[in-house]
């Protein structure tokens, strides 16, 4: 009966043993629970170390259920310096903070990095082989706890939440890093040491988890919004208010399959959170670029991603309807995009300024189709389509490509072709004329090309960089952003990054490239040519600066041409503890006045200041200026000068919860606005605000400011995770 009753008691214990252990999700890493975890070290100081042993400790562990992915962290530290505060999502970054970044597909396509600063406010991005999104959203959980000599972290991570090829046993690549800071100079460790002469990051980590038995669950998410505010604009001298406007609609997601999803919006709420930073513009004839924010965009990115700028998003402007496909398949992935915008802005281009306008009603289309291979290599077509309701079309199609061979070599290249069929509106009004073709829309057709090829080769020490692209002068491209054709562009770049050996020196880190640019017209006139310099030095101390030194041979710009002109620019920021960030910037020298009727050379100077002050680890503000001025060289008679500053005072109640108030002022229009916002911000897209703007300009020829406009809106927007 006792033999019977051990036998019993040793067949239930072996079961329990040989299932995974699942922690209490409480923030608290202890040893009992995480029993049975793989278990990781990060041994390697990567920046500015050069593989040298961390300034402090860093385990992490990984176990999993059948439904959830579970990562802990014990961060050693020096508990009295550690840089935490409560903060918004994705700000972690200024602070102490711990990641796991994963490979589901080991090939490198991508890598999924999560993690958390020491109060547990996530941390979230998308590390790509030429570049990094750090406006991927992963809907996960974590939780942080603080103790006498530690900071722990825990991450839960639902599978259903990510995309990958299921399979009864799975081997992701995996990544383990942590910033901290010692004597005020960041540092960041990793587990594994780098080989600088390979590229490829997450090509290199020689460890991965295993997972068995995993459940693919598909994902059925559902965005409602409601909107709701009132609107003002000057009549006259008063404000005249229009009735409270109200809106609603609705997104979702679907998940096809464990790697197909389907995304769908209807009647969307676009508006941002945040207004776009204002650029200076007193001295372009170009249209500026301002970055994509809105989350329904920024999924599968690096699928339709660029160099040619083919896709721009912001494009579509105003949609009324659009859906989405992002297939990541074991080796080809496919993103397809259509919607039907009713008010699409319009882009041509030109050799020395661009031409812009509100267009109308529009089906927009955008299909991008990839081939991968190892080391994050792809080969891909990708096309755009926009067809407007009431006539006009354009199209852009064409191949691209990212190979990596002879391990230190990357090369990247973008062939595409375009159509357009102009409408016939008044929505740019002007006279010019590009290659014999008037710049207003009268119904004209074009043809164009454009193309570019980079190569790159990166050793530890030696980087060589070298591109040329062409952009046609009747070339378009409906949904991206060119804002310039008709030229040949050349450039080719050496840098040379130093390691020091002792870590105690002054220099932390040592980087000095130059190079030469060239640009023709497809006259083959000359339009750009120019010698560079760039040093980048990394102090002791958490002190960075940079110098840029540049020498124009000559430009040309609508017939005139500037010879022998000289620019040095400096940048240094400064980051000693966690209440101080401090960066500021100083330009001088020469540049062409960009004046189509009476271009110039002037005399230039530039200064700006970008700052942050963390008062407590609840209050944060922000303040940046920038001013600008130019001057003849002749008569040292003024072209024009002129500021723009900005202010951001944000009090995190916790990190769901803040109060935020954003104020600019811009004295090149003699114009400024102030934008109070109250957000609750539970998760990536759960999102209520209520908030309000307020823009006021200078009464020409007196000495006071007048309102323009006023707005008041609310925002409630739920996730339901069915």
């Amino acid at each position: 009966m006792h033999f019977l009753r051990f036998v019993t008691i040793l067949l239930y214990s072996a079961t329990l043993f040989s299932q995974q252990q699942i922690p209490t999700f409480d923030g608290v890493v202890s040893a009992e629970e995480w029993m049975g975890a793989q278990k990781f070290s990060l041994d390697y100081e990567v920046d500015p170390g050069d593989n040298t042993p961390p300034p402090y400790k860093t385990t992490a562990y990984i176990t999993y259920s059948p439904t959830d992915l579970y990562v802990g962290f014990i961060a050693n530290a020096d508990m009295q310096n550690l840089r935490s505060s409560i903060r918004n999502r994705d700000e972690g970054f200024r602070d102490d903070n711990v990641l796991i970044g994963f490979d589901a597909y080991g090939d490198g396509r991508y890598m999924i990095a999560l993690g958390t600063n020491p109060e547990g406010n996530q941390i979230d991005i998308k590390v790509l082989p030429n570049g990094d999104d750090d406006n991927y959203d992963v809907n996960f959980e974590s939780k942080a706890s603080k103790h006498s000599d530690s900071y722990h972290v825990e991450l839960k991570i639902p599978f259903a939440n990510l995309q990958f090829k299921p399979a009864q046993e799975m081997r992701w690549k995996v990544v383990f890093a942590r910033s901290t800071y010692t004597n005020s100079t960041r540092s960041q460790s990793i587990n594994f040491p780098i080989d600088r002469n390979n590229p490829c990051l997450v090509c290199q980590t020689p460890d991965e988890i295993v997972l068995k038995n995993v459940e693919s669950k598909n994902r059925i998410n559902l965005l409602p919004y409601v909107f709701g505010g009132f609107s003002a604009e000057k009549k006259d001298t008063k404000l005249d208010y229009g009735k409270f406007q109200r809106n609603g609609g609705l997104s979702g997601l679907f998940d096809l399959n464990s790697v197909t999803s389907l995304e769908f919006a209807l009647n969307p709420d676009f508006s941002q959170v945040e207004a776009d930073v204002s650029q200076v513009s007193a001295n372009t004839t170009f249209a500026l670029f301002f970055p994509e924010r809105r989350p329904y965009f920024n999924e599968g990115n690096e699928i339709i991603e660029s160099n040619l700028n083919t896709v721009y998003t912001r494009t579509i402007n105003d949609p009324l309807a659009s859906t989405k496909l992002i297939h990541q398949g074991d080796n080809q992935r496919v993103y397809w995009l259509a919607a039907y915008d009713q008010a699409s802005p319009y882009l041509i281009a030109g050799e020395n300024k661009s031409y812009s306008g509100e267009g109308g009603k529009a089906f927009s289309n955008i299909l991008s189709y990839q081939r991968t291979f190892d080391q994050g290599s792809y080969i891909g077509i990708l096309s755009t389509n926009r067809i407007f309701k009431d006539g006009g079309n354009g199209h852009a199609f064409g191949m691209n490509g990212l190979l990596r061979f002879a391990k230190l070599y990357t090369l990247t290249f973008e062939l595409n072709a375009s159509l357009i069929k102009e409408p016939t509106k008044d929505w740019i009004e002007s006279g010019d004329l590009i290659k014999g073709k008037t710049v207003a829309l009268d119904g004209g057709k074009k043809r164009g090309d454009a193309f570019r090829i980079d190569l790159q080769r990166n050793t530890r020490n030696w980087n060589t960089d070298f591109y040329y692209v062409h952009y046609s002068p009747e070339y378009e491209a409906p949904l991206g952003f060119v804002n310039q054709n008709s030229i040949r562009n050349m450039e080719i770049r050496e840098s040379y990054t130093y390691y020091p050996k002792e870590k105690e020196g002054i220099i932390q880190q040592l980087s000095v490239s130059g190079g030469s640019e060239i640009t023709f017209n497809y006259n083959n006139l000359r339009k750009y040519f120019d010698v560079f310099s760039n040093t980048n030095i990394q102090w002791k101390g958490n002190l960075r600066t940079n110098i840029n030194f540049v020498h124009v041979l000559n430009e040309e710009f609508s017939g005139f041409i500037g010879k022998n002109l000289t620019k040095l620019r400096m940048f240094n920021s400064y980051n000693p503890n966690e209440s101080i960030r401090l960066g500021v910037f100083t330009s001088f020298g020469e540049s062409l006045r960009y004046e189509e009727n009476n271009p110039s050379v002037g005399k230039s100077f530039e200064f700006g200041t970008f700052n942050n002050f963390q008062l407590n680890s609840k209050i944060q503000i922000s303040q940046s200026l920038r001013y600008e001025q130019l001057r003849s060289k002749e008569d040292n008679s003024l072209f024009f000068k002129g500021y723009i500053g900005r202010i951001n005072m944000n009090y995190q109640f916790n990190k769901d919860l803040s109060f935020r108030l954003i104020g600019e002022y811009n004295d090149f229009d003699k114009a400024f606005f102030y934008q109070p916002l109250f957000k609750w911000n539970p998760n990536p897209f759960t999102i209520f605000y209520i908030g309000g703007s307020n823009g006021y300009s200078r009464i020409e020829n007196k000495n006071k400011f007048s309102i323009d406009n006023s707005n008041i809106y609310l925002k409630f927007q739920y996730l339901f995770d069915l």
